[in-house]
């Protein structure tokens, strides 16, 4: 797939690779989720497009849930919480993540 990625601009292989990380995280596929998480983290830096950057923002509190490192979870959900931008429900659950973010892997 990188190949075939190098006439794209750097942010449109952005955008696929946080489209591919969120459908990997709905799977529950974190393993592989990091994988082009990490391959996004070196393109966001050169992002303009708000919505991208909102995305790979939750995608990374996610993984960082997933990979149960809570309280930077926690952060990253709590920051979320404040754009306005996002939907106010969403928001609220992202409050709820942050102070339940211990307890919502643990039921699994």
């Amino acid at each position: 797939m990188s190949h075939s990625l190098r006439s794209i601009s750097d942010s449109e292989k952005l955008r696929i690779y946080v489209r591919i990380v969120r459908l990997l995280l709905e799977d529950e596929d974190s393993v592989q989720a990091e994988t082009y998480y990490n391959r996004s983290a070196l393109l966001v830096h050169s992002a303009s497009d708000r919505e991208t950057i909102l995305q790979f923002k939750l995608c990374q509190a996610r993984i960082s849930d997933y990979s149960r490192k809570f309280l930077e979870a926690a952060s990253r959900y709590h920051e979320l919480s404040y754009v306005g931008e996002i939907d106010e429900e969403e928001r609220r659950q992202m409050l709820y993540y942050t102070l339940n973010v211990p307890d919502s892997r643990q039921s699994n």
